[in-house]
């Protein structure tokens, strides 16, 4: 996904879910109040240079995985025991793969 085709999306459903520092963020799925394990959450998020996909995943073992799919898009996979998922826990995730 470019840049232009997130602001485009953003624009049709009015606006950016969040924006945590330079990250502008879109929702792919609601966040639920209690996590499962292998319960995926998706966020579309974009720095104005590149878009990612940011997938959470609960696991009981935590890793994170960086997996770039040439013309499309870059996930970013992080699995942890979810407690909760808010914009702080959302910016740490993104400040460990984007340095």
């Amino acid at each position: 996904m470019t840049v232009t085709e997130f602001e485009k999306r953003a624009a049709y459903q009015n606006g950016y879910d969040r924006e945590i520092n330079q990250w502008k963020i879109i929702d792919v799925h609601q966040i639920p109040t209690e996590f499962k394990e292998g319960h995926e959450i998706d966020f579309y998020c974009s720095d104005g240079k590149e878009v990612y996909l940011l997938r959470c995943r609960y696991q009981k073992t935590e890793t994170y995985k960086k997996t770039d799919i040439p013309g499309k898009i870059t996930y970013l996979i992080a699995e942890f025991p979810i407690q909760k998922l808010d914009n702080k826990t959302i910016k740490i995730i993104l400040d460990m793969f984007i340095v």
